[in-house]
Order: C-alpha cells, then structure tokens, then sequence
C-alpha cells in the first residue's frame, strides 16, 4: 500500500529517515513545501510530491519553484480540506473542490497544456492509489 507522509518544516529529517528503514519507497510526500532539491531527493527514492495550497500564494518561491521544475510525472494534486487554504480564502475552512484553484496555480507554472497536466496527474494518481504501482 502507497503511504501518505505529511511532513511540515522536516523535509531533511524525514528524508534521512526514509533513505535508512526498509519500506517499500511508493506514496505522496503530503503537503509539501520545500525546495526542489528537497522535492527531488523524494522523488529519486520512489515518492510523488503532493501539490497543495501552497503553490497559490505568490510568495512560495521554492515550493513553486520546485513544482515547476520536477517532472510532471511525480506530482499529485491534494487540498488538506480543511486545513491549508488556497490563495483568496484566508481565514476560511477549505473545500475539497478548491483542488481546481491548485490545478489553475501548477498551470500557470507549468509548459504543458492543462489538458496534458490533467492527463499526467490523473494516471499517476489511478497508477498509485487505485493499482498501487506509483
């Protein structure tokens, strides 16, 4: 089964630890907000970066930044319904279907249609939640 890691400001910790126990390397790097070196050291062990909230808000430069560079290929979609709200909705609990504010930021950020992002992003979710293959 894929796991769900949520890690919030111990992306090096967590790292370390998962390079050194013997799980199997598949599931989502929740919630992610690092750097693309710190995505990228995730991804090389066998994990997708969850795309959040956090790619809305202009200031996140490395987050966003990370996202624009990664492959297409090892990112998921996700809200934190209803913790982390999207840009525009300070202050209010999020909504699970505020995942389009997040799909319309990684557009943005992104060279690829939407349609190729949406394509991309849904097989790699059916690949790892649905087959367990991610």
């Amino acid at each position: 089964m894929p796991v769900n890691l949520h890690s919030r400001k111990a992306h090096d910790q967590l790292f370390t630890f998962l390079k050194r126990i013997p799980l199997a390397k598949r599931g989502v790097i929740h919630g992610f907000a690092g750097s693309y070196e710190q995505a990228k050291r995730f991804v090389e062990l066998g994990y997708k970066i969850g795309v959040g909230g956090t790619i809305t808000y202009q200031r996140a430069n490395k987050t966003r930044d990370a996202v624009r560079r990664l492959p297409l290929d090892c990112l998921l979609l996700e809200t934190d319904s209803p913790d982390m709200p999207v840009f525009g909705f300070q202050g209010q609990v999020n909504r699970p279907e505020r995942v389009f504010n997040v799909f319309q930021s990684l557009c943005e950020l992104r060279t690829e249609t939407p349609e190729q992002i949406e394509q991309c992003i849904w097989q790699q979710s059916v690949d790892l939640f649905a087959n367990g293959n991610g």
